[in-house]
């Protein structure tokens, strides 16, 4: 693929914001919820659905890494959410220094929110 391919197959947002997923670590009794990043807003958006008929995503899920006596290992869930934001990043067009560009400039805002700059 070339950079314009690339480029095109990047999610945005309705505006032609960047999106992006990432591994927020929140979780509920089935695993790690997917959330999405949008490039200069701040937060993220939990995809947990809009009403009592849709489920959440889910980037892991707890019975994947839950031994036998019932123990969540926590390590193994983490990276393993890690693992799937990043490989869906990747085939959405963005490159590892673009995810952090898309979530540094989330955070930024909420900085400047925080300290009454916006």
């Amino acid at each position: 693929m070339n950079e314009q391919e690339r480029l095109d197959k990047q999610m945005k947002d309705r505006y032609g914001k960047r999106m992006v997923a990432y591994n927020a670590h929140i979780t509920d009794d089935n695993g790690v919820i997917w959330c999405m990043v949008v490039e200069d807003e701040r937060g993220y958006r939990p995809m947990t659905g809009r009403d009592e008929l849709t489920a959440p995503w889910y980037l892991a899920r707890l019975e994947d890494h839950t031994d036998e006596d019932g123990k969540v290992d926590y390590p193994a869930l983490w990276k393993a959410a890690n693992e799937v934001a990043e490989e869906y990043n990747w085939e959405n067009g963005y490159t590892p220094k673009e995810v952090l560009e898309v979530v540094a400039s989330s955070m930024r805002q909420g900085v400047k929110r925080k300290h009454g700059v916006i």
